[in-house]
């Protein structure tokens, strides 16, 4: 009877240590897991004029501004900075670590554009070389609210839409290099000429190099398969500098592009990259991060 008793005492000091482990080395695991994922592979969610694979952490708000400055070929009418300029105002929350949502809304010339987004992190690139890549789903919508000329279909709520998805894989190789590759797939639900398609392919490139430990240079650039018919286009292009400053991020870009929405920048940019007047916009990015 008392070696009973005492089996049974010893096995009730034994169960919450044994439980207790269990839970620490699970909680061990997952911190591994964690501590594995690369870090940081773009400091935002957008390279430059694109987005990037990152998404923004849980209860996270971002608040961003956008504006891009350029000058009319044989203008007498140029203001402080510019002839004209072009602004984008957004908030992109982090619903989780791994799905982050976003709107926006552009002013200026062109003006009068609402922007959604929904944005999932698929993959995470580890350092241990298991996952050597990071892969983002990306869906955008855009919606006119304004009638352009020489747009007569663009009358009714659905003609003023357009839609871009986009795969965003990327790695990270170095501290200080990371590469993006993004396969893009746009409709837009109606056109200028009926020459145009309204649905076309493009694959976007971009890169960071980071210099220090607050400023770093990106790049972009888009190939579109099928172009315009009706007008000659270029392949849109940017190239930006980045400074960190804590929950601050500034960025100062060169572009041959007025656009902010993935399916106007990507396939109506009509001008090539160049510093003559109405060909170069200068850009001017800021992000801030709220944590809720």
């Amino acid at each position: 009877m008392k070696s009973k008793l005492l089996i049974f005492v010893l096995f009730l000091s034994i169960s919450p240590f044994v439980t207790a482990q269990n839970l620490l080395d699970k909680l061990n695991n997952e911190q591994q897991d964690i501590d594995n994922y690369t870090m940081a592979t773009f400091k935002g969610t957008h390279i430059s004029i694109g987005h990037s694979v990152e998404t923004r952490k849980k209860n996270t708000l971002e608040i961003s501004f956008m504006s891009l400055y350029w000058n009319i070929p044989n203008s007498n009418g140029r203001s402080f900075v510019a002839d004209k300029m072009s602004a984008r105002f957004g908030l992109d929350y982090g619903i989780s670590d791994r799905l982050t949502f976003g709107f926006g809304y552009s002013a200026g010339s062109p003006s009068g554009i609402l922007d959604s987004y929904l944005k999932y992190r698929l993959f995470r690139q580890t350092d241990d070389g298991k996952n050597p890549f990071s892969v983002t789903l990306l869906q955008t919508a855009a919606y006119r609210t304004r009638f352009l000329n020489g747009i007569e279909s663009r009358r009714d709520f659905g003609s003023k839409l357009a839609f871009a998805s986009q795969v965003l894989i990327a790695r990270k190789f170095s501290r200080n290099f990371s590469l993006q590759v993004s396969p893009t797939f746009i409709h837009r639900a109606s056109s200028r000429s009926p020459l145009d398609d309204l649905n076309h392919f493009a694959i976007g490139f971009g890169a960071r190099y980071k210099l220090n430990n607050h400023v770093s240079i990106v790049s972009e650039y888009y190939y579109l398969a099928n172009e315009l018919e009706s007008r000659e286009t270029f392949g849109a292009f940017s190239l930006g500098a980045n400074w960190e400053v804590s929950k601050l991020l500034l960025q100062f870009k060169m572009t041959n592009n007025p656009f902010f929405n993935e399916d106007t920048f990507i396939t109506q940019t009509t001008r090539n990259f160049n510093f003559n007047d109405g060909n170069f916009f200068f850009g001017f990015h800021a992000t801030y991060f709220i944590q809720l």
